[in-house]
């Protein structure tokens, strides 16, 4: 499976949101990083065919989606970052209305969704209302309904909202095992939810797609950008507003503070090992793009 974007812009009245995107993407995991407002879940809505870019065009092995009419939609599965169900809705219900929405046929429908809701951990709760489901667990139903029928493609914005830890990593391990031979887009905040199954991760700002790597590549371009520092509780607030700070830990009426500086922060400061989360901050810190005139 290859997809290309080629040129993708998209306007809303007289304001640019994507600035003439180009990707080749091709089978495995990608993770989508940037802040909000960057024009992350505009550019999943072109690529589930939801919205119509301006200007550019999707390819589809080589062929553009738009000539592919249903047959693109066909592979594509899709999990919108916001979810709503129709009142009287059971997560079975809910289930098999996308199934047949997909064609599928009903007694695979019907196993497929057991085997689903195994998967994400509802097999007890199907016979329940959706809008009585925790926002967790309709973010576990909105990841089995994007899985129905096996889609070629699978674009998930924000899958992870509402999970808890436990949750995320087991959400994690599907998304490893379902992405041998798929091409897999997961646009999220939680740097984490990328870092050990992405493939490469693209960071986006300002409707533009200017990075595109390997967490290994990103880490390494942060080699001595990463501190580990102690300071009295009553000095953070003051430190945080002129470093930028990824993690502290207490110990006692002191804290110990992991700061992204390209120079030594203090006199006690010692290197440490960065990660991907480290990376994301010192890009969009010390490396930000610019937004367009």
């Amino acid at each position: 499976m290859q997809l290309q974007l080629e040129g993708i812009v998209k306007n809303f009245r007289d304001k640019e949101v994507l600035k003439g995107i180009s990707l080749r993407l091709e089978n495995g995991v990608y993770g989508l990083l940037g802040p909000n407002g960057a024009g992350k879940t505009t550019m999943i809505r072109i690529l589930a065919d939801i919205l119509q870019p301006t200007k550019g065009r999707i390819l589809i092995n080589g062929q553009d989606k738009n000539a592919c009419g249903d047959e693109y939609r066909a592979k594509i599965g899709y999990l919108p970052q916001d979810m709503s169900f129709y009142s009287d809705f059971t997560g079975r219900d809910y289930l098999e209305y996308v199934a047949a929405l997909k064609g599928v046929p009903a007694a695979e429908a019907r196993e497929q969704i057991e085997a689903l809701a195994r998967n994400v951990g509802l097999s007890g709760d199907l016979h329940r209302r959706c809008v009585t489901y925790s926002g967790g667990m309709q973010r576990r139903l909105g990841i089995a309904q994007a899985l129905l029928d096996n889609p070629e493609i699978l674009i998930l914005d924000e899958p992870t909202a509402g999970l808890d830890p436990h949750e995320r990593i087991k959400f994690r391990n599907i998304i490893s095992a379902y992405s041998k031979d798929r091409l897999v887009l997961l646009s999220t905040h939680i740097v984490s939810d990328v870092d050990s199954i992405a493939k490469q991760v693209m960071m986006m700002e300002y409707g533009k797609v200017e990075r595109l790597g390997s967490s290994e590549e990103y880490v390494r371009q942060i080699e001595n950008c990463v501190w580990s520092l102690r300071i009295p509780v009553e000095r953070l607030v003051e430190f945080q507003n002129s470093a930028v700070i990824s993690n502290v830990v207490p110990h006692g009426d002191m804290m110990e503070v992991r700061v992204i500086s390209e120079n030594k922060p203090s006199a006690d400061a010692v290197p440490v090992t960065p990660n991907l989360e480290d990376a994301y901050l010192y890009i969009f810190n010390y490396l930000p793009l610019k937004p367009a005139a």
